[in-house]
């Protein structure tokens, strides 16, 4: 098994994140076969009425570093959609402590697979959330009439 270039990588990511992971600011501190880890910076603008992290953001962040790990196995041109997400929040994220979440896909089909993601604000763990995912091949396009 070839290792994982973790600086091409990061640059790779900064250089290609979308406008709304950029809006939340995740960051990629590490990925390799099968698993990445991500950072969200706690700042008010992700924030709740009660100074918690949103959940929506947090859910993103688990969307987008599951995304990441299974790239890592199947490669960034590999077609992939989430089929389910589910979230649960165990504690509210508050600051100043980033979110981490580390995501490791579990199984790694042809077609469907799956994997968990759990997020820490410091040393506490305040979500956990599992996640389907759909590969898909061009010959499955309807064809452009």
């Amino acid at each position: 098994m070839s290792s994982i270039d973790q600086d091409s990588v990061r640059r790779q990511w900064d250089k290609e994140r979308s406008h709304f992971v950029e809006l939340l600011d995740l960051k990629l501190e590490s990925v390799e076969k099968g698993r990445a880890v991500m950072r969200m910076p706690y700042r008010s603008q992700i924030s709740n009425g009660t100074g918690a992290v949103h959940g929506g953001a947090i859910v993103s962040l688990c969307d987008t570093v599951f995304y990441v790990a299974l790239a890592s196995i199947y490669g960034r041109d590999q077609d992939t959609t989430t089929v389910s997400l589910q979230c649960n929040f165990l504690a509210p994220a508050v600051g100043p402590h980033d979110l981490v979440a580390e995501a490791t896909v579990l199984r790694a089909g042809r077609r469907i697979c799956y994997g968990e993601v759990i997020v820490r604000s410091g040393e506490k763990v305040v979500a956990h959330s599992t996640l389907n995912y759909l590969n898909t091949y061009p010959n499955e396009k309807p064809a452009k009439k």
